[in-house]
């Protein structure tokens, strides 16, 4: 019984030593405005949830403006094998809504649709 108490407190010392240590510094930090102001993660989330993106999936958020990064992690959450595709598609559909609602289409009516297939005629993908 001795050598299990000294055994536990041998390991309970050892990961309380562990945990003292620095953290070790992330090669890569997740890029500002990842996190909602109004619904913020727990500590370390974001950082860990960005370490396991791909390279890829990390060019699509970090090249992003702010306001257009939760676009590709749409994409992410959906599981679509074609991320570039998939934020194409979804940035031109949000920057058309942003478009025509500023030139003042209602939102359900036929002019903002319109007004949306245009946009889409001229609109440059992000990425290529």
């Amino acid at each position: 019984m001795r050598a299990f108490v000294q055994g536990f407190f041998v390991v309970a010392l050892a990961l309380v030593a562990w945990t003292a240590l620095p953290q070790q510094a992330h090669a890569d930090k997740a890029p500002d405005c990842m996190e909602s102001k109004q619904r913020p993660m727990a500590p370390g989330f974001t950082q860990t949830w960005w370490d396991k993106r791909s390279p890829e999936q990390q060019k699509y958020i970090r090249e992003l403006p702010c306001e257009e990064r939760y676009i590709p992690m749409v994409c992410i959450l959906l599981a679509d094998p074609d991320m570039k595709q998939c934020t194409n598609l979804r940035v031109a559909d949000s920057r058309a809504n942003h478009a025509c609602q500023g030139k003042g289409a209602d939102f359900m009516s036929e002019e903002f649709a319109a007004c949306k297939v245009q946009f889409k005629k001229t609109f440059v993908p992000p990425f290529k």
